[in-house]
């Protein structure tokens, strides 16, 4: 199966519903897919107040419920989408995500769920019991490669919590860089990365011959230069790039080509496309979303996860 298909609903089987909402610390980004025309639909771009979410794997998230519960409320009068399933794309902060390699799997799904469990906890020996797991096969062959990803209870209940209040049913929870993957247009032989670059994160997906094999997630800590400066930021994003091609292309013995790259928009002109183009020796293609063609370049980019997440 396709990337898309694999991934694009990985916390859940259910149908996806054909409204999505993504929050991160800076915004809430919403989208409805309308009608049967692909390329119709209505949106909603709010920022958010400054410290009014705090994405964590192990604390509370949401700090100002009632700013954020405005929000959602006039997201959702925008959609016409109140009393509505949606899915809900949150910060990658929140969970905690593996590849997991098995030279075999059993074939009863539960003992495939005790078994994932197992491995995630030995790796992980941290972990909490009050956790969700979820887990993608992503190809039977030898070794089979298996995504694993676990929330707290605790945590994904606060969201639930936040749409419950205002009507609305979170059906799919998902990842904005598994979302992305959707966006991609690949062939058999397709190898590369996509880096996804949030206000607080950057998130690296690698695919070999057009199966996923790596993932990472690390977050810009708040008191860091790379934070602060838009050039050290790119540097230091450069760098994570860079040693990642490098581990990739010794561990998997192939080639890592292309950077396909979506990056949250930031203040005044500067791009981080154009800044490090100079700085990664890969051929860069932004990630974009071929729908909705009168939004404008920023609104695309901001709401390109949601758009790899319709249906």
């Amino acid at each position: 199966m396709t990337i898309p298909g694999r991934l694009k609903d990985f916390l859940t089987s259910r149908p996806l519903p054909s409204t999505a909402f993504q929050l991160s610390t800076s915004w809430l980004t919403a989208a409805r897919a309308t009608g049967r025309n692909p390329k119709s639909g209505r949106h909603a771009i709010l920022p958010l107040r400054s410290g009014s979410l705090e994405p964590s794997f192990d604390r509370p998230n949401i700090k100002d419920l009632a700013h954020l519960a405005d929000r959602v409320h006039e997201a959702l009068g925008r959609l016409d989408s109140r009393g509505r399933d949606i899915s809900l794309l949150v910060s990658e902060s929140c969970l905690k995500s593996v590849i997991l390699s098995f030279e075999e799997l059993p074939d009863s799904p539960a003992e495939r769920e005790e078994f994932v469990l197992w491995r995630l906890k030995k790796q992980m020996p941290s972990l909490s019991e009050d956790i969700r797991l979820s887990f993608d096969v992503l190809n039977e062959g030898r070794p089979c490669r298996v995504f694993a990803s676990v929330i707290r209870a605790a945590v994904l209940a606060e969201y639930e919590d936040l749409f419950a209040r205002l009507g609305a049913k979170v059906r799919n929870v998902g990842l904005a860089t598994l979302s992305l993957s959707g966006l991609l247009h690949l062939d058999t032989a397709s190898s590369g990365i996509l880096a996804n670059i949030e206000e607080d994160s950057l998130s690296l997906l690698a695919v070999i011959d057009s199966q996923v094999v790596f993932y990472r997630s690390k977050p810009f800590l708040p008191d860091s230069r790379e934070i602060r400066s838009f050039a050290r930021r790119m540097d230091h994003i450069a760098r994570e790039i860079t040693n990642t091609v490098t581990f990739l292309e010794d561990r998997e013995k192939a080639r890592v080509e292309t950077l396909w790259i979506r990056a949250v928009p930031t203040e005044g002109d500067d791009d981080p496309l154009t800044a490090l183009k100079p700085l990664v020796p890969l051929g860069l293609k932004p990630v974009e979303p071929a729908r909705w063609g009168g939004l404008k370049a920023r609104e695309a980019r901001l709401l390109a996860p949601l758009m790899g997440q319709l249906p």
